[in-house]
């Protein structure tokens, strides 16, 4: 694998698995606050606890997909193989 693979790679993870892993963790933070509030629970037939577990559900998966990224970018990168260094049919002089 070369080196613009990997960054190929990376940067599908990063728009496929990050960007919704973000909108996870703000949608999980976001049901924990209101969880707490007695008003915003009004109309809401579940109790506290089972929003504020969801909501933990959501971060915490949330949080496995913006990892994925990370580690797609980790492991692509640490496979790539470097460039050969490209010599135009000159030796090179020793070291003084």
């Amino acid at each position: 694998m070369n080196r613009t693979t990997a960054i190929i790679i990376t940067a599908v993870t990063a728009l496929c698995c990050g960007l919704p892993g973000l909108g996870l963790i703000c949608t999980g933070a976001l049901a924990a606050i209101g969880s707490q509030s007695p008003e915003a629970m009004v109309g809401n037939p579940s109790t506290p606890e089972e929003v504020l577990i969801g909501s933990v559900l959501f971060a915490c998966v949330g949080i496995i997909l913006l990892v994925l990224p990370v580690v797609a970018g980790f492991i692509s990168f640490r496979m790539a193989k470097p460039a050969d260094p490209v010599y135009f049919g000159e030796s090179i002089p020793p070291a003084a």
